[in-house]
């Protein structure tokens, strides 16, 4: 079977098989009845491992006196079973997810400013950043990013593997809404002056919006630092309003893309 039909079968059975892992991660996550069999462990672990690094993060410390910074190749890098010398593997990944909050500069995903350009930063709530067109591209190019190595294949999965678990885990807590779980905006568009005085726009790409989600003390300390300098903080144009079920609706779509991405990676580097 060539790679073109074995792309078609999985984008037929994606939807089936991430309802397999979501349901696991769900489970686990919500201490709702077990879903049995090795998919709900290979989920559990993995959605375990993904927040636990997270949670293992400390928070920028305030007034910033040196780079507070995340990536999600620097959380791969954590994993107890990541090849030998993967970190030098991984640095194309910053520019799909990475944010950067120091005394000199900030920026998202390799796009970093220094504080005396920026002229605006522009905040956006949770539900616009779990809904937006971001999750529409972001991972289109994403194999493309690593150079054909070994344990390209591996990052890639684990690269998913946070994404999904990053994505379901902010989904529950939407639904769930406990009080003072979500922030109510999110720091995550910085507007600066460019090289030849054109404004430019530097915003969040689908990890980094999910990590600002997940760790509101990141936002806020880019707002406020912003704040301290005299640069404005103020809501973005806000997306097309949602009703609940098409933000339901939404997620799941996006899920399901995400599902159908993996598999495509999946056929594409076995067929290499």
């Amino acid at each position: 079977m060539g790679l073109r039909d074995r792309v078609g079968d999985v984008r037929r059975t994606a939807s089936a098989a991430l309802d397999t892992g979501t349901n696991a991660v769900r489970a686990t996550g919500r201490g709702a009845a077990e879903v049995g069999g090795t998919a709900a462990a290979a989920a559990r672990d993995g959605n375990d491992w993904v927040m636990e690094q997270l949670a293992s993060v400390p928070p920028p410390v305030l007034p910033l006196t040196e780079e507070w910074r995340l990536s999600i190749g620097a959380l791969i890098t954590r994993h107890p079973k990541a090849p030998a010398l993967i970190g030098k593997l991984l640095s194309p990944l910053d520019s799909f997810g990475a944010i950067a909050v120091g005394p000199k500069e900030i920026g998202f995903d390799g796009d970093e400013v220094e504080w005396e350009r920026v002229l605006e930063v522009r905040t956006r709530t949770v539900t616009e950043l779990a809904c937006g067109a971001i999750w529409d591209f972001a991972i289109d190019d994403l194999r493309n990013r690593l150079p054909p190595v070994p344990g390209r294949k591996w990052a890639v999965t684990k690269v998913l593997q946070i994404v999904m678990a990053m994505s379901v885990d902010l989904e529950d807590r939407i639904e769930d809404d406990p009080e003072g779980e979500l922030p109510d905006r999110v720091a995550c568009e910085i507007v600066y002056r460019g090289r030849i005085r054109k404004e430019k726009t530097a915003a969040a790409g689908l990890f980094s919006s999910l990590a600002l989600c997940s760790m509101p003390q990141v936002g806020e300390a880019l707002a406020l630092t912003a704040a301290e300098r005299g640069i404005p903080v103020v809501d973005a144009e806000p997306h097309k309003t949602l009703s609940v079920n098409e933000r339901v609706a939404t997620m799941r779509k996006r899920r399901a893309a995400l599902a159908a991405h993996a598999g495509e990676l999946e056929a594409a580097t076995e067929e290499e």
